[in-house]
């Protein structure tokens, strides 16, 4: 049943593309279990992920590009016959993207393994040890991370009754990691891009609402999500309408990206062309936000992805016109886990996305 059902999925990705909206019209009217509906995700997401590959394998055999044929060969893992072709074929890439990871065969690889589910703790309702308990009492495999309120599980994590009280959400560790960054450079933060709200969770969590947080999203419905959530996970962030004039001890700016980092969670990341407009609009934001900086405050700028264009281009590019210059990260909390460039740092925490950061203070 599972299989038929993953072959429906597919067929429909082949046709349509957009994996995530093809598996939420298929997988919550088929009548399944949650573990079957995560068994099946992780099927699609191997299909997709080595979709590339799959499609020479199938077109070297003469056989049609049909969901059948593509899920046949997930399930017998037929990845393993890609050492002998060429790059873009063996990590499953387009182009463009190969390009990107040509020098990084490390990044190339890690970008085509499955990740843990990322959950931060709400240090405002509960805490880590609590949820870790309430996650072996429903046999959902989980591990602490370094970070204070991070632990790693299993996809089935999704439906804990940790994440439905809201002793917990989804993030990424390394997402939650880029939070831990901000709440350690000041008092004052603004989440400019806050989006649905992730990364402000994870700081009032880290702060345990200790800071003063402020969050703006342009999006109306996305900033509704935003002012509910915080609300429900009692996080003391102050959600402004519009974008504030106020100054700050640091302005977050966790921009739109192609988020070829975060590719072993959406593997249609990696069939990218090449950058698009993400450049023009993460260096508009930039420049936006640098407004809301204080005099010797700090602009973050954090992307989930790794193309030269998008992450040290743009910091050069906002540098040589703005008032700000990249500060080292080494006395940052779990440094070590930062892999300096010269515009920045990737982010390496063990299980989470590929993060570029870099930390830009305003002079006076």
């Amino acid at each position: 049943m599972e299989e038929k059902i993953a072959v429906r999925i597919i067929s429909k990705y082949l046709k349509k593309g957009n994996m995530a909206r093809c598996l939420r019209d298929i997988l919550p009217t088929a009548g399944l279990t949650k573990e079957q509906r995560e068994e099946i995700a992780e099927l699609v997401h191997n299909v997709v992920r080595w979709k590339k590959l799959y499609g020479q394998i199938l077109h070297r055999n003469g056989l049609p590009l049909t969901g059948e044929n593509y899920v046949k060969l997930a399930l017998n893992n037929s990845q393993t016959e890609g050492s002998t072709f060429p790059f873009e074929y063996r990590y499953s890439c387009s182009d463009f993207v190969g390009g990107v990871l040509k020098n990084h065969s490390d990044w190339a690889e890690y970008l085509n393994q499955t990740p843990p589910t990322g959950l931060c703790v709400n240090l405002n309702l509960s805490t880590k040890s609590d949820v870790l308990a309430i996650l072996q009492s429903e046999h959902s495999p989980a591990k602490s991370s370094i970070l204070e309120p991070t632990i790693l599980a299993h996809s089935i994590s999704k439906y804990s009754k940790a994440i439905s009280q809201r002793y917990a959400h989804v993030q990424d560790e390394n997402s939650q990691f880029v939070a831990l960054i901000s709440v350690s450079l000041g008092n004052s933060i603004l989440d400019y891009c806050a989006g649905n709200g992730g990364k402000s969770l994870a700081m009032a969590s880290f702060s345990k609402n200790k800071k003063q947080l402020h969050a703006y999203e342009l999006n109306d419905a996305k900033r509704a999500i935003l002012q509910q959530r915080c609300k429900e996970y009692q996080a003391n962030v102050v959600v402004e309408k519009k974008p504030p004039n106020e100054k700050y001890d640091l302005v977050l700016v966790d921009a739109p990206c192609t988020g070829l980092g975060a590719a072993r969670r959406n593997p249609e990341a990696k069939y990218i062309e090449g950058p698009a407009e993400f450049p023009a609009t993460q260096f508009s934001l930039l420049k936006t936000a640098a407004q809301n900086v204080k005099n010797y405050g700090y602009l973050l700028y954090a992307v989930c992805t790794i193309t030269p264009e998008e992450t040290s281009q743009v910091v050069q590019h906002f540098t040589q016109r703005e008032e700000f210059t990249v500060s080292p990260l080494n006395s940052l909390p779990h440094a070590e886990y930062l892999q300096p460039t010269q515009h920045g740092a990737f982010t390496m925490l063990p299980q989470g996305d590929l993060f570029f950061v870099s930390l830009l203070q305003k002079e006076e």
